[in-house]
């Protein structure tokens, strides 16, 4: 199936690892010139590498993209190598977990800048060019608490500042969609990533489980019974990126193998 991606410039936030990872390899399987943005340059140069190795163009972006400079800096590399972005996928780091009389106003301001004001910086930096070429498409990486909140993770400022994610990305997609631009947001649940295994070990044996038989019972409250690979979340992002999705926007699409019960 062709996508009609081919040789847009596309930036990946978060490209270098996991799901991230996944989405930049496949936006340039399917013509993508690709921008790999994260901090970790190690990761960044092995996802750049891999991804020339299988014939695809990119060049990497050592940046913060939860940061106003970083957002700047990863559009002018594009820039200088091939032009504006097209495409645009948001993914950056959550903020810190705690409860609410664990969590300072510190800790919401900071998640505030993190989550919501990452994207206000990222669509104010893309969507002027974008507007001018009548085409663009924005995909944010979120969370499914942005739509029931976790049942065991304490994701207090998290919850509340994905929420708000996504009600920006909605309201910005109403009027920008006239001119060819769609936004949307993925509600993402559980994937087998080496970040999911990490922070989900240490979580589980903290709170005095185990780990093993933590996760066995979670697959069964998964309707799939099983987590969701990286790849699997790349190919639908890869979709609301191409031509074919241009009468999708405003949405927030849930991602989880059916995990959440909500009829709406």
């Amino acid at each position: 199936m062709d996508f009609g991606i081919k040789g847009k410039v596309a930036l990946s936030s978060g490209g270098s690892k996991g799901m991230g990872r996944a989405v930049s390899i496949d936006l340039a399987r399917e013509g993508c010139r690709v921008v790999v943005c994260a901090r970790g340059e190690e990761a960044v140069d092995e996802t750049v590498a891999d991804i020339r190795a299988r014939g695809g163009e990119a060049v990497p972006a050592y940046v913060d993209m939860a940061k106003k400079d970083g957002i700047e800096r990863a559009v002018a590399i594009a820039r200088e190598h091939w032009g504006s972005p097209d495409i645009v996928v948001g993914n950056v780091y959550g903020p810190q977990h705690g409860r609410w009389e664990e969590t300072s106003d510190a800790d919401f301001q900071e998640a505030y800048d993190q989550m919501l004001m990452s994207q206000v910086h990222l669509l104010r930096a893309v969507t002027p060019a974008m507007k001018e070429k009548g085409w663009g498409r924005i995909v944010l990486i979120g969370s499914t608490s942005s739509k029931q909140p976790h049942k065991e993770l304490p994701l207090l400022t998290a919850n509340v500042t994905r929420v708000a994610a996504v009600a920006l990305n909605r309201s910005v997609a109403n009027e920008l969609g006239r001119f060819g631009i769609t936004i949307n947001t993925i509600g993402t649940g559980g994937f087998a990533t080496e970040r999911y295994y990490s922070y989900m070990r240490k979580t589980v044996e903290a709170q005095g489980g185990v780990f093993d038989e933590r996760e066995a019972a979670r697959r069964e409250e998964i309707p799939v019974g099983r987590l969701g690979t990286p790849e699997e979340m790349a190919a639908v992002i890869a979709f609301l990126c191409s031509a074919r999705a241009s009468y999708v926007t405003g949405q927030f699409i849930m991602v989880d193998g059916g995990s959440v019960n909500s009829l709406m």
